[in-house]
C-alpha cells in the first residue's frame, strides 16, 4: 500500500507528460477545425461548378450562315 502510495506521489510531481497533452489537444483542435474548413470549401466549390454547368449549358451556339 505504501508502495502504491509512492508511485501516486511520483506520478503528481511529474509535469512531464502535461505539456505533450497539452500540445496533443492543441494538435487535435487544429485537425478538427481543418477538417470543418476544408468539408465547408468542398461545398461551396461543388456549388459553385454546378452553377457554372448551368450557365455553361444555358449557352445556344448558332452557326453563322
Amino acid at each position: 500500500m505504501i508502495r502504491l502510495l509512492y508511485n501516486f506521489w511520483r506520478l503528481k510531481r511529474d509535469t512531464r507528460g502535461g505539456v505533450f497533452v497539452e500540445y496533443l489537444l492543441l494538435c487535435t483542435l487544429i485537425g478538427i477545425g481543418v477538417i470543418c474548413g476544408l468539408a465547408t470549401l468542398k461545398g461551396a466549390l461543388i456549388a459553385e461548378l454546378r452553377d457554372l454547368a448551368a450557365a455553361i449549358g444555358e449557352l445556344v451556339c448558332t452557326p453563322d450562315a
